[in-house]
């Protein structure tokens, strides 16, 4: 049950409940091993992370951009996009599972050259999911983000 205390652990750390205070992200439910969180964008829109955590924290936890409302991950057309926001956020990698960070594990497979141009991006354990919670919202309020328009 380690890796459950774990992510309780870092989910009520001040840094995590400082975010979600600002408005960056928040909890919207953990159902071990699965984690859902909700990191919002410079334009307003809302985006739910499916993060899946076997092994967590000593494996790095895989995540894709989640419909809570229909269980099933968002349609492509719905994945935000622009500049090096459209290579994180690429539906077609790995169909779309797992999103382009080092601190993924399923994107950090054949990519050994992320250890030296990305370390602060590789997974680390004692950092856990915010690391990867930080460097999404980090994406998503970029200036290359192409805005929505209602």
């Amino acid at each position: 049950m380690r890796g459950k205390e774990e992510i309780n652990f870092h989910l009520s750390s001040g840094r995590f409940l400082a975010g979600a205070a600002k408005g960056r992200w928040r909890l919207i439910d953990v159902s071990w091993p699965i984690v859902f969180i909700e990191v919002g964008a410079c334009d307003g829109r809302r985006f739910t992370l499916r993060f899946e955590c076997t092994g967590y924290p000593d494996v790095a936890p895989t995540a894709t951009l989640w419909d809570f409302t229909s269980g099933q991950q968002l349609t492509a057309a719905r994945w935000p996009r622009g500049g090096r926001v459209s290579n994180v956020f690429n539906p077609g990698w790995k169909s779309g599972t797992a999103l382009y960070l080092p601190c993924d594990r399923e994107s950090i497979l054949g990519h050994s050259n992320w250890l030296s141009e990305h370390p602060w991006l590789i997974w680390n354990p004692s950092r856990g999911l915010l690391q990867y919670i930080e460097a999404v919202c980090e994406i998503l309020q970029s200036q290359e983000l192409v805005h929505e328009v209602a």
